[in-house]
């Protein structure tokens, strides 16, 4: 059975809330260490969000008979920064019961109330200061209560969101007759590493990197080879150089080289195919796991390197036959392994077998390139990373690429997979929108990418301002006007900005009619035409000075119980905003400061419905306000003019 809790701790006051994800039915318990006791019994699972770091830690100390002022000392103590697992009376007293943390495997600094904001939640701040020097009375235990009660709701529903997380790790310890409940408490990390069977093995050869006896060394660039040989150079510091990184130019776009990576692609560029050019994109499928097993770059912390390819296979078999269970559990082995080999606290970590999985994928990758290179003269490459790279090329040099691919693939035993693309749209290499020959479009980047990202990387949720990402997807996909997109959205959430100050911050204010009002810490609003809202800022914890919130409209509304509607918010700041990201893909001109006509066509927005003279001349003035700033006094003129002639026209 599986409640999910919360705990709150005042000086005079704790309050235990559970509820019973099968029945819905709450359990509140206040300052009643036998209720306590009494409850966590039985066949139990525990569940909360980041219950590992805090409410574990207090819920041992209630169930081990501590007070109250020793209850609020160890949460105190937690809030410092300290571990609990660090405070003499958790080091000296021992209780038991299981659990798990939804927060496992998420994105590092999310929080539960901004989680609730881009859920569209009601974002739910108790009023009652958590320094309170007195008990409660009972009006704000009820406060507290409530507020409890919907923490718990969120996590619950987390819960069910994250379902295919949770069976994952279920799944792979009943491989390997692991007990669900260890394995819902263990990280992806720490169940791979037990179903591995890795055992901890200190090792000092981080440093003793050897290239793979099948690369093309020659192929690759010398000032590469030699960036990677420092590691050999025991006189520069590992904190040094490892964060050291090579830049250099590959057919007119600049590639970054670094120690967990890299990365290459032409900043603002847009290309269509032709009846003669093609643009193609080739990734290696499953890279890290492929080079573990090719070049024996294993965890050496595991039994056998042959039981891990065997995971490999049988992944691949699972996936054929439909076992998605499975599938998805020995997924979650292949994918989580390169990252804990390069973490000191897992089993896995064996650091030289993590460097070398991340250098010889880059020179891989990279002699590939050169070979296209080479042999092709009509290639130019868009996007370089770690696993893939993008290109566009005359049709009819098609056949070296390919005679390429099957060499290197034969002689790597790497599989590479692609994709046919019919438009890029690429604002630099990690903002970018792709048009596959079948239609699909694919996203990356913060500039475009909302909603719940649960693929390769930690789990996460960002639905700030969809309406805008939305509106640059539809203008370089189907050509259609921003100010449509947005003036004939009417789902206000489409619209909203979560605001969030982390633990840095003490606390937060807004600026209504110049004067501070306290906000909470973390916030919905939206844009709005009322001057007499200023935006929001945050007060530092050490320095005590004040920042503007990153990001946010200079005029903002809160609304934090969802009790705005849509005419509420300023459309034209949305408008405003999307139109200043588009310029960021399109780039200006470098020389004559003149406006790109791909900007904005104003002539094509007149024949929007609705559009009228005044909402053209609102875009004329917002694209001085976002290009004026940058420009000198004679490309100011230029661009007036410009401006000017296209208006006139209309």
């Amino acid at each position: 059975m599986i409640y999910v809790f919360d705990i709150e701790v005042f000086k005079f006051n704790w309050l235990v809330v559970f509820k019973n994800i099968s029945t819905g039915e709450y359990t509140v318990i206040h300052n009643d260490n036998a209720a306590v006791k009494e409850f966590v019994t039985g066949d139990k699972i525990f569940a909360g969000f980041n219950n590992k770091h805090y409410d574990n830690h207090i819920l041992k100390a209630i169930l081990c008979g501590a007070d109250n002022a020793l209850v609020k000392e160890i949460n105190d103590f937690i809030i410092s920064g300290r571990q609990g697992f660090e405070h003499w009376f958790i080091k000296e007293n021992k209780a038991w019961f299981d659990s798990f943390d939804i927060r496992d495997d998420m994105q590092q600094g999310l929080s539960l109330k901004a989680i609730e904001g881009h859920l569209g939640l009601n974002i739910e701040e108790t009023s009652v200061p958590f320094d309170i020097d007195r008990p409660l009375t009972n009006a704000e235990l009820q406060e507290v209560i409530k507020y409890c009660k919907h923490d718990i709701d969120t996590a619950e529903r987390l819960i069910k969101i994250r379902k295919p997380y949770l069976d994952a790790k279920i799944a792979l310890g009943r491989l390997k007759d692991i007990p669900d409940v260890k394995s819902l408490y263990a990280t992806n990390a720490k169940i791979t590493a037990m179903f591995l069977g890795a055992e901890p093995t200190e090792r000092y050869d981080e440093r003793e990197y050897v290239y793979p006896p099948n690369l093309k060394k020659e192929l690759i660039p010398p000032e590469v080879i030699a960036f990677f040989d420092q590691i050999r150079d025991k006189s520069i510091p590992d904190d040094v150089l490892f964060k050291t990184k090579k830049k250099i130019m590959v057919d007119g776009c600049e590639f970054v080289y670094g120690w967990g990576g890299v990365h290459g692609g032409l900043p603002t560029y847009q290309e269509e195919t032709t009846d003669t050019r093609v643009i193609v994109n080739f990734d290696v499928a499953s890279l890290y796991p492929s080079l573990m097993i090719r070049c024996g770059y294993t965890s050496r912390n595991i039994p056998s390197a042959e039981f891990y390819e065997s995971v490999y296979h049988d992944r691949l078999k699972a996936k054929k036959s439909g076992e998605k269970k499975t599938d998805k559990a020995l997924k979650l082995v292949l994918n989580t392994t390169y990252g804990a080999m390069l973490n000191p606290y897992n089993a896995l970590y064996d650091p030289l077998m993590g460097r070398s999985v991340c250098i010889s994928g880059q020179l891989f990758l990279t002699e590939l390139v050169m070979a296209y290179l080479r042999d092709c003269k009509t290639i130019k490459i868009i996007n370089f990373n770690t696993d893939g790279v993008m290109f566009s090329i005359d049709e009819d040099e098609m056949p070296k690429i390919y005679a390429i691919n099957e060499e290197w693939q034969t002689r790597t035993g790497f599989i590479l997979e692609e994709d046919k693309i019919r438009k890029v749209v690429q604002k630099d290499v990690n903002n970018y929108i792709i048009v596959k020959t079948n239609g699909e479009v694919k996203t990356k980047g913060g500039y475009l990418v909302y909603g719940i990202q649960d693929g390769g990387g930690a789990w996460n949720i960002n639905n700030n301002t969809v309406i805008v990402k939305k509106a640059i997807i539809d203008y370089f996909v189907k050509g259609i006007p921003v100010e449509k997109t947005i003036t004939e959205c009417n789902k206000i959430l489409e619209f909203q900005y979560i605001a969030n100050a982390s633990s840095k911050y003490t606390h937060c204010y807004q600026l209504i009619n110049d004067k501070k009002v306290p906000v909470q810490k973390v916030n919905r609003v939206y844009a709005t035409k009322d001057k007499r809202y200023g935006t929001l800022y945050k007060v530092h914890r050490e320095t005590g000075r004040p920042a503007k919130i990153e990001d946010l409209p200079k005029h903002c509304i809160i609304d934090n119980r969802n009790e705005l509607n849509i005419r509420d918010i300023d459309k034209e700041h949305y408008i405003q905003k999307a139109h200043k990201m588009i310029s960021d893909f399109i780039g200006k001109e470098k020389e004559g400061g003149s406006m790109s006509n791909e900007y904005i066509k104003l002539s094509d927005l007149a024949q929007v419905p609705g559009i009228g003279k005044k909402t053209l001349e609102r875009i004329r003035n917002t694209l001085k306000i976002y290009t004026f700033d940058e420009q000198t006094n004679e490309e100011k003129m230029s661009l007036k003019n410009w401006l000017d002639e296209i208006f006139e026209g209309i």
